[in-house]
């Protein structure tokens, strides 16, 4: 079913899903988040506070802003998606995220191709800039190991009892180590702040600390139990609205391909002719009248594995 709330909303660090409308003059005063389970393995997308539309649908892999003059809306992705409104604008990567903002009505896509980072000093990644710091770091160690080198030549005996004892023990430390190197997680460090922060250091803080919590509700997100199949059990048919069946009926054709989204629970034309389609693919009835009757039920509860 889908949720459609009334104007004037203002609204509070909320996590929107697919299929949510959002009714006139939507204000989001604090950080709030679209959830898009249809991009990759679901991802969340960060709302700036302060956005403001007319009114906001959330897809599955889209976003449908209606704005007026004056409005502005700003949303990040934290796994560095590539996003594209229908007007050909595209995002800005700007590590950890990738940025766009839109100022008029539109649609906005977002696709499972990462953004490339910018070769020129990236803003706002509190964790990059530290992160280069510890690749100089290796550069001295490998230079004192070559001293050594001449102090084994004087004594050859000994040098080959030690060599095969550390090489059993330094093949269990390497095996270890890369089974928690792959992290499936894009967290990043959360700086420290000092005793008399500046305003640049506590906005880094919050960036980070916005980014890990989008990251970890995208992982709360995907351990949700997937809904069960259940057979259709009563007929559907033409101007039937805001209905619960009709939503799931339609996102049967949309999986099919009968049918583009978003399914919005209303039974008009768009859905007659999707019906017609899945009757006429599956020689359902000699008359195709789009109704959603026993036949189609059947053969729908059928193709379910019901």
């Amino acid at each position: 079913m889908v949720k459609k709330l009334s104007p004037a909303i203002f609204l509070l660090g909320l996590i929107l899903v697919p299929g949510l409308v959002l009714g006139a003059d939507v204000t989001f005063p604090e950080i709030s988040y679209f959830y898009l389970s249809g991009v990759g393995s679901g991802e969340t997308l960060n709302v700036a506070a302060g956005s403001t539309a007319t009114s906001v649908e959330v897809g599955t892999t889209t976003v449908t802003l209606t704005m007026t003059a004056g409005e502005s809306i700003t949303l990040k992705s934290p796994s560095r998606y590539v996003m594209t409104t229908s007007g050909g604008a595209s995002s800005t990567c700007d590590p950890p995220w990738s940025n766009i903002t839109i100022t008029s009505s539109t649609v906005v896509t977002v696709s499972t191709t990462v953004c490339t980072v910018p070769t020129s000093g990236a803003v706002g990644g509190g964790g990059a800039a530290p992160l280069a710091t510890p690749s100089p770091t290796p550069s001295p160690s490998p230079s004192p190991s070559v001293s050594p080198t001449p102090i084994p030549s004087p004594s050859p005996s000994p040098s080959p009892s030690p060599s095969p004892s550390p090489s059993p023990t330094a093949s269990p430390s390497p095996s270890p180590s890369p089974s928690p190197s792959p992290e499936p997680l894009n967290l990043v460090p959360i700086p420290q702040l000092s005793a008399t922060p500046t305003r640049a250091e506590i906005l880094a803080a919050i960036q980070a600390i916005q980014h890990n919590i989008t990251v970890l509700l995208a992982e709360l997100a995907k351990l949700q139990p997937a809904p069960q199949a259940k057979a259709f059990t009563y007929d559907l048919f033409y101007g039937l609205w805001n209905n619960a069946e009709v939503k799931r009926m339609q996102e049967f054709m949309i999986s099919k391909g009968y049918m583009t989204g978003p399914a919005t629970g209303n039974y008009y034309l768009k859905t007659v002719d999707a019906v017609k389609a899945y009757q006429t693919a599956k020689g359902i009835g000699t008359i195709r009248n789009g109704r959603f009757g026993p036949a189609t039920r059947a053969t729908v509860n059928s193709d379910l594995g019901l």
